[in-house]
């Protein structure tokens, strides 16, 4: 009987000392909400998407449109933001119609959208992007990835008078910044 007792009360034991670590598990947990809530929104930390650090000048983009027109942009170029999109990536499609409402919302907006060449499946992302923004098709080691650096799609970089001056993982949104993770 003593060693039933025992046995009884070493369950109970444990059972409380379960309890009182779940309870500071869900503490911890709650803090942990409380401090990822706190968090700056990503707009004022945004996640470049370029190697191309801000306030690089680039000086002037030249590139063939897929409708063919000759396209540049420079020093005198106010604000433009080039898009790379890549058709195979996930994270592209789901920003494909912010790029396009975001072209749609500001048609003073001046915006390029660079498709990565990927074994002719551009075509679809091609066909729903001509008809708001320019488009050009190159390769990775085309010559806009590799003047922006791009790390990965999708990437968002803005120029203000030939300088870059944000990168981003994000579609831009409308607003005073120019790239911002609030719309993705």
């Amino acid at each position: 009987m003593f060693f039933v007792v025992v046995a009884v009360v070493l369950v109970g034991a444990l059972g409380l000392v379960n309890l009182l670590l779940s309870i500071g598990v869900v503490r911890r947990l709650r803090q942990h909400t409380e401090l990822l809530e706190e968090r700056p929104s990503s707009t004022e930390e945004d996640v470049p998407a370029s190697a191309v650090s801000v306030g690089t000048p680039v000086g002037e983009l030249r590139a063939t449109s897929t409708r063919g027109a000759e396209l540049s942009f420079g020093a005198d170029t106010d604000r433009l933001v080039v898009a790379f999109l890549s058709p195979d990536c996930s994270p592209c499609r789901k920003r494909l119609p912010l790029l396009l409402d975001y072209a749609a919302r500001h048609p003073d907006a001046r915006v390029l959208a660079v498709v990565v060449e990927e074994d002719g499946t551009e075509e679809e992302m091609v066909d729903r992007l001509e008809p708001a923004v320019p488009v050009v098709v190159q390769p990775w080691e085309g010559p806009l990835p590799r003047l922006f650096d791009i790390q990965g799609t999708p990437a968002f970089v803005t120029l203000e008078n030939g300088v870059v001056t944000a990168t981003s993982l994000f579609a831009p949104r409308a607003g005073g910044a120019a790239l911002s993770t609030a719309a993705g």
